[in-house]
């Protein structure tokens, strides 16, 4: 992989991060950062700065490795939030440690995140990240309270955007600030279409059970109505009034609300690239590209 030397830095920087022996959970926060992941975050702010002709140095790398940990803090909380017995095909550690010490270990995630951004040396960094944590708050609130209602779509866009795409925002305005601060704009353009791609995607896998590791339609039992059950409502009216058993049923080989879904990631995916097009082309804007198109 063309940035692999980053991420294999990256990964002992996370190691180092968590070398507190005083700390009687460290190995298994360790261990739950260790398992199988994407690491899509950083790895997109380490292609971007080689895109861009710039060298990932010490600060780029603290805010990769900020950012990976507020993406896993926020997963080990989602887990308790979900009553999740898995993640990334181990025991999850809600499971593990029980829920009181899933809070800590998840706060205590965020707190080193946090010393990692102080060591960017721009307070307009830990103002970007706070505001997107905010939104990623907020965006989960609103979905609790929207539980077993249907939603516009426009409002399942802003609450995948709050959800997911501020946490791909953060840390590519915060590149932008850190080498190129002249196209943050097209930076934060990319990041909300991505994020926003991502999402629907995740949503649509959630329906099509293409993740084994995951619970097929758990959305719909908890009575969360993403973009395939919105485009279901078109041909069923009043589908909030209906069993979940009901909607499952009805969206079960349902070609045509696979396929809508599908080209409302599109277009978020084109969104994405276009948004791009001031980068010269390179190895590394194609692979950004190939990243991207994996939302498809």
């Amino acid at each position: 992989m063309l940035i692999q030397k980053e991420l294999n830095n990256l990964n002992e920087l996370i190691i180092e991060t968590l070398s507190d022996k005083n700390n009687n959970i460290a190995s298994d926060i360790s261990d739950y950062l260790s398992s199988k992941s994407k690491r899509i975050r950083p790895s997109l702010v380490f292609l971007f700065t080689k895109a861009l002709g710039f060298d990932v140095d010490e600060k780029i790398y603290h805010l990769a490795c900020a950012v990976e940990l507020i993406h896993n803090s926020t997963l080990v909380h989602d887990d308790i939030l979900d009553d999740a017995q898995t993640r990334r095909g181990k025991i999850s550690l809600n499971y593990k440690l029980g829920n009181s010490l899933s809070v800590l270990a998840g706060d205590i995630l965020l707190s080193i995140a946090l010393k990692e951004l102080v060591k960017c040396s721009k307070t307009e960094i830990i103002d970007t990240f706070s505001q997107s944590l905010y939104l990623m708050c907020k965006g989960e609130i609103n979905q609790n309270f929207a539980i077993g209602k249907l939603p516009t779509m426009n409002e399942y866009i802003k609450k995948s955007e709050y959800k997911t795409a501020e946490l791909f925002k953060a840390p590519l305005v915060s590149l932008a600030m850190l080498i190129d601060n002249e196209h943050k704009i097209n930076l934060f353009n990319f990041a909300q279409n991505f994020g926003i791609a991502f999402q629907i995607k995740d949503d649509l896998m959630n329906i099509l059970k293409t993740d084994p590791t995951k619970p097929i339609m758990s959305d719909i039992d908890n009575g969360i109505y993403t973009a395939p059950v919105i485009f279901l409502n078109e041909q069923h009216k009043n589908i909030e009034s209906l069993s979940h058993d009901k909607i499952k049923e009805l969206i079960i080989n349902n070609d045509e609300i696979i396929k809508k879904t599908q080209l409302l990631i599109k277009q978020y995916v084109n969104n994405a690239i276009e948004s791009i097009d001031f980068i010269k082309d390179n190895e590394y804007k194609q692979e950004i590209i190939r990243l991207t198109n994996l939302n498809l």
